[in-house]
Protein backbone atom coordinates (compact mmCIF):
# COMPACT_ATOMS: atom_id res chain seq x y z
CA UNK A 1 0.00 0.00 0.00
CA UNK A 2 1.67 3.52 -1.09
CA UNK A 3 1.85 6.24 2.19
CA UNK A 4 0.77 9.53 0.92
CA UNK A 5 3.73 12.24 1.49
CA UNK A 6 3.33 15.09 3.46
CA UNK A 7 3.82 17.58 0.17
CA UNK A 8 0.94 15.17 -1.24
CA UNK A 9 -1.07 15.92 2.09
CA UNK A 10 -0.39 19.47 1.43
CA UNK A 11 -1.43 19.36 -1.93
CA UNK A 12 -4.56 17.94 -1.11
CA UNK A 13 -5.66 20.73 1.53
CA UNK A 14 -4.96 23.45 -0.59
CA UNK A 15 -7.88 21.73 -3.27
CA UNK A 16 -9.85 21.36 -0.17
CA UNK A 17 -9.34 24.51 1.07
CA UNK A 18 -9.98 26.05 -2.72
CA UNK A 19 -12.84 24.30 -3.43
CA UNK A 20 -14.55 25.54 -0.42
CA UNK A 21 -13.70 29.17 -1.94
CA UNK A 22 -14.93 28.67 -5.03
CA UNK A 23 -18.34 26.98 -3.46
CA UNK A 24 -18.73 30.28 -1.20
CA UNK A 25 -17.57 32.61 -4.47
CA UNK A 26 -20.01 30.54 -6.97
CA UNK A 27 -23.02 31.24 -3.98
CA UNK A 28 -22.20 34.85 -3.94
CA UNK A 29 -22.03 35.14 -8.00
CA UNK A 30 -25.38 33.56 -8.45
CA UNK A 31 -26.84 36.21 -6.09
CA UNK A 32 -25.61 38.91 -8.06
CA UNK A 33 -27.86 36.70 -10.77
CA UNK A 34 -25.19 34.25 -12.75
CA UNK A 35 -26.10 31.07 -13.50
CA UNK A 36 -24.45 28.31 -12.20
CA UNK A 37 -23.01 27.57 -15.81
CA UNK A 38 -21.85 31.50 -16.25
CA UNK A 39 -20.28 31.42 -12.45
CA UNK A 40 -18.66 28.54 -12.82
CA UNK A 41 -17.06 29.70 -16.40
CA UNK A 42 -16.25 33.35 -14.68
CA UNK A 43 -14.32 31.79 -11.86
CA UNK A 44 -12.18 29.68 -14.24
CA UNK A 45 -11.35 32.33 -16.32
CA UNK A 46 -10.35 34.22 -12.77
CA UNK A 47 -7.88 31.68 -12.02
CA UNK A 48 -6.92 30.58 -16.08
CA UNK A 49 -7.06 34.09 -18.23
CA UNK A 50 -6.96 33.97 -21.63
CA UNK A 51 -8.15 30.58 -22.04
CA UNK A 52 -10.12 28.92 -25.23
CA UNK A 53 -13.42 27.39 -24.96
CA UNK A 54 -11.93 24.25 -25.50
CA UNK A 55 -9.63 24.40 -22.38
CA UNK A 56 -12.75 25.98 -20.33
CA UNK A 57 -14.66 22.95 -21.23
CA UNK A 58 -11.67 20.59 -20.12
CA UNK A 59 -11.39 22.17 -16.93
CA UNK A 60 -14.60 23.19 -16.11
CA UNK A 61 -16.18 19.41 -17.44
CA UNK A 62 -19.34 22.34 -19.05
CA UNK A 63 -20.38 20.85 -22.78
CA UNK A 64 -18.34 22.74 -25.37
CA UNK A 65 -21.25 23.93 -26.85
CA UNK A 66 -22.54 24.72 -23.64
CA UNK A 67 -19.46 26.80 -22.76
CA UNK A 68 -19.49 28.82 -26.24
CA UNK A 69 -22.86 30.00 -25.25
CA UNK A 70 -22.28 30.70 -21.39
CA UNK A 71 -19.74 33.14 -22.72
CA UNK A 72 -21.80 34.86 -25.18
CA UNK A 73 -23.81 35.85 -22.71
CA UNK A 74 -21.07 36.89 -20.34
CA UNK A 75 -19.75 38.68 -23.28
CA UNK A 76 -23.61 40.44 -23.52
CA UNK A 77 -23.24 41.43 -19.74
CA UNK A 78 -19.67 42.87 -20.41
CA UNK A 79 -18.51 40.48 -17.34
CA UNK A 80 -15.79 39.06 -20.24
CA UNK A 81 -13.58 39.74 -22.90
CA UNK A 82 -12.85 38.27 -26.38
CA UNK A 83 -9.76 38.40 -28.23
CA UNK A 84 -10.08 37.35 -31.87
CA UNK A 85 -6.38 35.65 -33.15
CA UNK A 86 -5.56 34.30 -36.53
CA UNK A 87 -6.87 30.69 -36.13
CA UNK A 88 -8.76 30.87 -32.57
CA UNK A 89 -9.79 32.92 -30.07
CA UNK A 90 -9.62 33.29 -26.61
CA UNK A 91 -11.39 34.62 -23.31
CA UNK A 92 -10.48 36.86 -20.25
CA UNK A 93 -12.09 37.84 -17.49
CA UNK A 94 -12.85 42.31 -17.66
CA UNK A 95 -12.17 44.15 -15.01
CA UNK A 96 -13.42 43.84 -11.14
CA UNK A 97 -14.83 46.75 -11.96
CA UNK A 98 -17.55 45.73 -14.20
CA UNK A 99 -18.56 43.24 -11.64
CA UNK A 100 -18.57 45.50 -8.95
CA UNK A 101 -20.56 47.85 -10.91
CA UNK A 102 -23.56 44.98 -10.92
CA UNK A 103 -23.60 44.89 -7.54
CA UNK A 104 -24.20 48.78 -7.39
CA UNK A 105 -26.64 48.11 -9.49
CA UNK A 106 -28.41 45.30 -7.54
CA UNK A 107 -28.19 48.12 -4.70
CA UNK A 108 -29.95 51.00 -6.58
CA UNK A 109 -32.54 48.70 -8.09
CA UNK A 110 -33.45 47.11 -3.86
CA UNK A 111 -33.06 50.94 -2.60
CA UNK A 112 -35.76 52.14 -5.31
CA UNK A 113 -37.74 48.61 -4.54
CA UNK A 114 -37.44 50.11 -0.54
CA UNK A 115 -38.64 53.47 -0.93
CA UNK A 116 -41.52 52.29 -2.76
CA UNK A 117 -42.81 49.98 -0.69
CA UNK A 118 -45.04 51.81 1.47
CA UNK A 119 -47.02 53.10 -1.36
CA UNK A 120 -47.56 49.57 -3.19
CA UNK A 121 -48.46 48.00 0.00
CA UNK A 122 -51.16 50.84 0.46
CA UNK A 123 -52.74 50.29 -3.27
CA UNK A 124 -52.28 46.33 -2.43
CA UNK A 125 -54.18 46.65 1.13
CA UNK A 126 -56.85 49.07 -0.64
CA UNK A 127 -57.00 45.92 -4.10
CA UNK A 128 -57.31 43.50 -1.43
CA UNK A 129 -60.19 45.17 0.58
CA UNK A 130 -61.91 45.99 -2.29
CA UNK A 131 -61.94 42.01 -3.62
CA UNK A 132 -63.41 41.18 0.11
CA UNK A 133 -66.20 43.09 -0.48
CA UNK A 134 -67.28 41.52 -3.56
CA UNK A 135 -69.09 38.52 -3.82
CA UNK A 136 -67.07 35.22 -4.75
CA UNK A 137 -69.18 32.25 -6.81
CA UNK A 138 -67.13 29.47 -7.53
CA UNK A 139 -68.54 26.16 -9.29
CA UNK A 140 -67.67 22.90 -8.88
CA UNK A 141 -68.68 19.22 -10.70
CA UNK A 142 -68.10 15.64 -10.44
CA UNK A 143 -66.86 13.74 -7.26
CA UNK A 144 -63.68 15.27 -7.22
CA UNK A 145 -65.21 19.22 -7.20
CA UNK A 146 -67.67 17.74 -4.40
CA UNK A 147 -64.59 16.58 -2.44
CA UNK A 148 -63.34 20.07 -2.92
CA UNK A 149 -66.70 21.68 -1.31
CA UNK A 150 -66.94 19.65 1.64
CA UNK A 151 -63.20 19.39 2.78
CA UNK A 152 -63.68 23.48 2.72
CA UNK A 153 -65.74 23.46 5.29
CA UNK A 154 -62.77 22.22 7.49
CA UNK A 155 -61.81 26.05 7.21
CA UNK A 156 -64.76 27.40 9.51
CA UNK A 157 -63.47 29.30 11.71
CA UNK A 158 -67.54 29.33 13.38
CA UNK A 159 -70.15 27.06 13.83
CA UNK A 160 -71.26 25.40 10.60
CA UNK A 161 -75.18 24.80 10.03
CA UNK A 162 -76.47 23.56 7.06
CA UNK A 163 -79.31 21.12 5.25
CA UNK A 164 -78.86 17.32 4.20
CA UNK A 165 -81.04 15.85 1.89
CA UNK A 166 -78.64 12.51 1.69
CA UNK A 167 -75.74 10.74 2.59
CA UNK A 168 -72.52 12.36 0.83
CA UNK A 169 -71.31 8.89 1.12
CA UNK A 170 -72.80 7.91 -1.55
CA UNK A 171 -70.36 10.55 -3.94
CA UNK A 172 -67.14 11.22 -2.16
CA UNK A 173 -66.93 7.55 -0.76
CA UNK A 174 -66.54 6.06 2.70
CA UNK A 175 -62.77 6.50 3.33
CA UNK A 176 -63.10 10.24 2.50
CA UNK A 177 -66.27 10.45 5.14
CA UNK A 178 -64.04 8.79 7.60
CA UNK A 179 -61.24 11.14 6.78
CA UNK A 180 -63.25 14.25 6.69
CA UNK A 181 -65.20 13.83 10.07
CA UNK A 182 -61.78 12.96 11.98
CA UNK A 183 -60.75 15.97 10.97
CA UNK A 184 -63.55 17.76 11.61
CA UNK A 185 -63.34 16.27 15.27
CA UNK A 186 -59.55 17.05 15.34
CA UNK A 187 -60.20 20.37 14.58
CA UNK A 188 -62.83 21.10 17.55
CA UNK A 189 -65.53 21.85 14.71
CA UNK A 190 -68.97 22.59 15.45
CA UNK A 191 -72.24 21.80 13.20
CA UNK A 192 -76.01 21.91 13.68
CA UNK A 193 -77.80 20.55 10.57
CA UNK A 194 -81.31 20.35 9.87
CA UNK A 195 -82.83 17.18 7.31
CA UNK A 196 -85.99 16.37 5.75
CA UNK A 197 -87.98 13.74 4.36
CA UNK A 198 -85.67 13.11 1.51
CA UNK A 199 -83.04 12.67 3.98
CA UNK A 200 -85.23 10.20 5.74
CA UNK A 201 -86.14 8.15 2.94
CA UNK A 202 -82.45 7.31 2.39
CA UNK A 203 -80.12 5.37 3.93
CA UNK A 204 -77.69 6.85 5.77
CA UNK A 205 -74.32 6.32 7.59
CA UNK A 206 -73.64 6.60 11.25
CA UNK A 207 -70.03 8.25 12.09
CA UNK A 208 -68.53 9.23 15.26
CA UNK A 209 -69.03 13.01 15.36
CA UNK A 210 -67.66 13.44 18.89
CA UNK A 211 -70.48 14.84 20.11
CA UNK A 212 -69.93 17.75 17.88
CA UNK A 213 -72.73 17.63 15.28
CA UNK A 214 -76.18 18.25 16.73
CA UNK A 215 -79.59 17.54 14.28
CA UNK A 216 -83.24 18.56 14.03
CA UNK A 217 -85.74 16.95 11.64
CA UNK A 218 -88.02 19.56 10.22
CA UNK A 219 -91.17 18.17 7.65
CA UNK A 220 -91.86 19.30 4.03
CA UNK A 221 -95.16 20.61 5.12
CA UNK A 222 -92.91 23.41 6.87
CA UNK A 223 -89.88 23.51 5.07
CA UNK A 224 -89.00 21.74 1.89
CA UNK A 225 -85.58 21.17 1.41
CA UNK A 226 -84.42 20.83 -2.34
CA UNK A 227 -80.49 20.45 -1.90
CA UNK A 228 -77.39 20.03 0.90
CA UNK A 229 -76.67 23.86 2.11
CA UNK A 230 -73.46 24.48 4.28
CA UNK A 231 -73.12 28.00 5.40
CA UNK A 232 -70.35 28.97 7.47
CA UNK A 233 -68.36 32.30 8.28
CA UNK A 234 -69.29 34.05 4.60
CA UNK A 235 -69.76 31.27 2.55
CA UNK A 236 -73.23 29.45 1.35
CA UNK A 237 -72.28 26.64 -0.36
CA UNK A 238 -75.18 24.49 -2.26
CA UNK A 239 -74.89 20.51 -3.44
CA UNK A 240 -77.57 19.41 -5.89
CA UNK A 241 -78.03 16.32 -7.32
CA UNK A 242 -79.79 15.89 -10.89
CA UNK A 243 -79.70 11.61 -11.29
CA UNK A 244 -76.48 10.74 -11.01
CA UNK A 245 -74.69 13.74 -11.39
CA UNK A 246 -74.01 16.16 -8.88
CA UNK A 247 -72.59 19.60 -8.69
CA UNK A 248 -72.15 22.59 -6.30
CA UNK A 249 -71.62 26.18 -5.65
CA UNK A 250 -69.89 28.34 -3.12
CA UNK A 251 -71.12 32.26 -2.36
CA UNK A 252 -68.79 33.96 -0.65
CA UNK A 253 -70.44 37.18 0.64
CA UNK A 254 -71.50 38.32 3.71
CA UNK A 255 -74.75 39.60 3.01
CA UNK A 256 -75.51 35.98 1.62
CA UNK A 257 -74.56 34.52 4.23
CA UNK A 258 -75.84 36.29 7.18
CA UNK A 259 -79.19 36.41 5.49
CA UNK A 260 -79.21 32.35 5.18
CA UNK A 261 -77.83 31.81 9.10
CA UNK A 262 -80.86 34.08 9.77
CA UNK A 263 -83.32 31.30 7.85
CA UNK A 264 -81.84 28.14 9.10
CA UNK A 265 -82.48 29.71 12.83
CA UNK A 266 -86.25 30.19 11.83
CA UNK A 267 -86.15 26.52 10.59
CA UNK A 268 -83.92 25.38 13.48
CA UNK A 269 -86.70 26.56 16.07
CA UNK A 270 -89.22 24.73 14.24
CA UNK A 271 -87.46 21.03 13.66
CA UNK A 272 -87.68 18.54 16.60
CA UNK A 273 -84.97 15.91 17.57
Amino acid sequence: MQCITSVEKCIIVVQLVNNMEKIELTKYLRKLGLTQEASTIYLDLMEHAESTPLLIARRTGINRTKVYRVIEELLHQKLVRQEVGFKSSSVSPAPLTTLAARLTEKQRRVAELTQGWREVERELTQLGEVEKAETKVRYYRGKSGIEQMVWNVLSAKSEVVGYTTRDLVDFVGAKFMREFVAEFVRRNLAMRDIYGDEYQTNKHTQYDWGGRVKSRYVPSKILTIPHQMDIYDETVSFYRWVGEEVFGVEIVSPAVAVMQKQLFELAWERGSE
